[in-house]
């Protein structure tokens, strides 16, 4: 059975921002470095996790939180609800702010955000 978005929320630094109407996750990725020994008869590589990128979450969401361009650049922990999906991160910029109006309609905006570890 498939899980729709309906529900979903963000809450920024404590703060829930809006329903979520898109939310995108990318660019986690691991380094990893060689650790081979050089003294192992094997040939073969051995590797290991060096640092976590947890990427970047962009989100688009709606409803009538304070949202305004003095949101940028501020860090806090952020986290992503509703059904099948639950996201925690304890330190996140906000990076970047949207804002969408139109007559008769919840505001929409886009924030992105880098997360940090």
């Amino acid at each position: 059975m498939a899980n729709v978005s309906q529900g979903t929320t963000i809450t920024f630094g404590g703060t829930t921002l809006g329903e979520v109407v898109s939310l995108s996750v990318d660019g986690v990725a691991a380094d990893t470095v060689e650790v081979t020994p050089r003294t192992t008869a094997v040939r073969a590589k051995v590797f290991s996790v060096a640092d976590t990128d947890y990427g970047t979450i962009s989100v688009t969401a709606r409803g009538t939180a304070g949202m305004n361009t003095a949101n940028v650049g501020l860090t806090g922990s952020l986290s992503i609800g509703g059904p099948g999906l639950s996201l925690s991160f304890p330190a996140s910029i906000f990076q970047s702010l949207g804002v969408q109006v139109a007559v008769g309609e919840l505001v929409t905006f886009s924030v992105t955000f880098k997360v940090s570890g």
